[in-house]
């Protein structure tokens, strides 16, 4: 049986977070452009809670991606 990875060291930067510097934003900017709290964003870069998005909020994503050349399907399984 698979070993389940364990959880992630806390030097290790979440995918997350390397985006939002990709695009060249700050957390409260990544938030206001996704229509939620900078606070929500800090507690999914410390993966203290899984992103969850609404329809809104993918479309918002989508675009911003888009200004760097990606799409959601270059973003990795686990965010």
């Amino acid at each position: 049986m698979p070993k389940k990875p364990g959880p992630p060291s806390p030097t290790e930067i979440s995918p997350l977070k390397q985006l939002r510097e990709e695009l060249g934003m700050s957390q409260e900017d990544f938030a206001r452009a996704l229509g939620i709290s900078g606070q929500t964003v800090s507690r999914w870069e410390l993966r203290k809670n899984v992103p969850t998005f609404t329809v809104q909020q993918m479309k918002a994503l989508e675009r911003l991606l888009q200004t760097i050349g990606k799409t959601i399907l270059d973003l990795p399984d686990q965010l």
